[in-house]
């Protein structure tokens, strides 16, 4: 592992932490996913604020309009970003939060570039029969099938809170025990659960078949 990828591995473990707290401190402040995102975004852009990725500034970045003399071969862009599309044809498919690899692709723009990590948010409230989170599990491993035909590693994380409200209803779903403990796989993808249950185990995750 380089030295970028520990950098994002160690404040991607601290801002999951932060937003699984905040989550089972305050469950009714999260009325959509999007306000999971803002947080865990926030959360690393916060500990990663100096890390920034150098792409060229011509090809397929031209058409974005660098025009100063600073830009002119190259420009600098923080790699963590949200809704960000996975691959170069005309699949719309996004992460809910990417950490862009710093083994940059020449060939794609900067909208296009290989993920180091990424990650898919759900949240499962009263009202809702039901949580497509398996949806995202195949998304995350289809992209990780993807990296590695390229040669690229990739930690997929797909994310499933559970309103404190409807946590009955999980009893069949939920795993009795971690599965396993690489929570953030060096390459591969875990699914993690976060619930407010008051039994120690709040927050577990598991490697997805």
């Amino acid at each position: 592992m380089n030295s970028d990828d520990s950098a994002i591995f160690d404040a991607l473990s601290k801002a999951i932490k932060a937003t699984v707290i905040e989550f089972q401190k305050y469950p009714l402040d999260f009325l959509s996913e999007r306000d999971i995102q803002a947080l865990l975004y926030a959360e690393l852009r916060k500990l990663t604020p100096e890390l920034r990725y150098s792409y060229g500034a011509n090809g397929k970045n031209s058409p974005f309009g660098f025009k100063e003399p600073f830009y002119k071969e190259a420009f600098y862009v923080h790699p963590v970003t949200t809704e960000y599309y996975l691959y170069n044809d005309k699949r719309k498919d996004r992460f809910d939060v990417a950490v862009l690899s710093s083994k940059r692709d020449d060939e794609a723009a900067i909208w296009r570039q290989p993920c180091r990590v990424g990650i898919e948010i759900k949240l499962w409230q009263p009202g809702y029969g039901g949580c497509r989170y398996r949806a995202d599990i195949t998304k995350l491993q289809n992209y990780h099938k993807y990296l590695r035909e390229k040669e690229r590693e990739f930690t997929g994380i797909a994310m499933l809170f559970v309103h404190p409200n409807i946590e009955n209803e999980l009893v069949t779903e939920l795993p009795s025990e971690e599965v396993s403990s690489a929570a953030y796989p060096k390459d591969g993808v875990a699914l993690h659960w976060v619930t407010g249950w008051k039994d120690g185990k709040h927050h577990r995750w598991e490697q997805p078949s």
